[in-house]
């Protein structure tokens, strides 16, 4: 199986400086100190007793609050190591070199992409041993940890791909890093901003009910990680006591004020019955899958913008 030679480029490059290893240290240091104020805040307050309720809500919240700062770490780092990708060859004038060569255009976004995902792949599986101590005090299966993990992966990864088709729509490193901070700022406030803009503007209606889409709120990457990582009796164990619970229990909301419909802005709708719950049980598309599949599709349209943005005139002849 022969390697993308972007890949196996970029990979050399970046494991033999020490930027990479300081990154690493970074976000392990930021986990295992969320780990330990969470711990030692329900020591101060008298939380940790023999009672085995409160040492396993303990463990939830734990896992909740590690997971939370691991998403917020990789909307941090992905667009400070991704932003320069393209951007980068086309401001150091390497990038027609690569053009010219029996590369096509998607060969060359596929090696940057997978570059920037196998880092941030590492950075999260070195993770897993700070995810693993929730599971000491009984809050989370191993199973659980897996499925945080992994769909913090889902969301690095779509992530990366967006960033990186932005780079190739920049020349400048500058300008590519601003692009990426910026939207990856309105990727997360973007959805929950239009939601509760237009809930207080459908309130100041009279008596017209407060249901904007619930669609805006799933569309979130932090909405997305709540929901899948909700599991059956998470609302038991955890409330309102860190973001994903808050988020959690906003896209619920969201979603029974509509009648149990993502898309609907009116209840009364025919397409509502798709998306029903029914004893407690969600029936339909569940939030985190809805959010997916926009973000998806959201990075497919940059994907081909790139693209087109990689080709060369010469392209048709080779």
């Amino acid at each position: 199986m022969m390697m993308n030679p972007v890949l196996g480029r970029e990979l050399r490059e970046r494991m033999r400086t020490g930027r990479a290893f300081v990154v690493i240290g970074v976000f392990l240091l930021m986990l295992t100190l969320t780990a330990y104020l969470v711990y030692q805040g329900a020591t101060t307050t008298g939380e940790i007793e023999s009672d085995l309720a409160r040492q396993t809500r303990l463990g939830r919240d734990l896992y909740e609050w590690v997971l939370f700062v691991m998403l917020a770490l990789v909307l941090f780092f992905v667009p400070g190591l991704t932003a320069g990708a393209i951007a980068g060859e086309r401001e150091r004038q390497t990038l027609l070199p690569l053009q010219v060569t029996l590369l096509r255009p998607r060969n060359i976004l596929v090696g940057k992409v997978l570059a920037g995902m196998s880092f941030m792949l590492l950075l999260l599986f070195a993770s897993l041993p700070v995810m693993m101590v929730a599971y000491l005090l009984g809050g989370i299966r191993p199973l659980d940890g897996l499925k945080g993990v992994g769909i913090v992966c889902v969301i690095a990864v779509l992530l990366t791909l967006m960033v990186t088709a932005l780079s190739a729509l920049t020349r400048r490193v500058q300008t590519a890093t601003l692009l990426a901070y910026g939207f990856t700022a309105l990727l997360v406030l973007l959805g929950p901003v239009l939601y509760f803009t237009m809930r207080v503007a459908d309130g100041s209606h009279g008596n017209d009910s407060e249901n904007p889409p619930a669609v805006l709120m799933a569309l979130n990457p932090i909405s997305i990680v709540a929901d899948a990582t909700a599991g059956e009796n998470s609302s038991v164990f955890v409330a309102n006591t860190n973001p994903l619970g808050w988020a959690r229990d906003e896209v619920t909301k969201a979603y029974s004020i509509n009648d149990d419909s993502w898309f609907a802005w009116f209840p009364d709708d025919n397409f509502r019955a798709q998306f029903r719950i029914v004893n407690d049980r969600r029936e339909g598309i569940p939030a985190w899958l809805v959010g997916t599949i926009g973000l998806t599709v959201v990075a497919g349209l940059l994907s081909i913008l790139a693209v087109r943005r990689l080709r060369t005139p010469a392209e048709a002849e080779r």
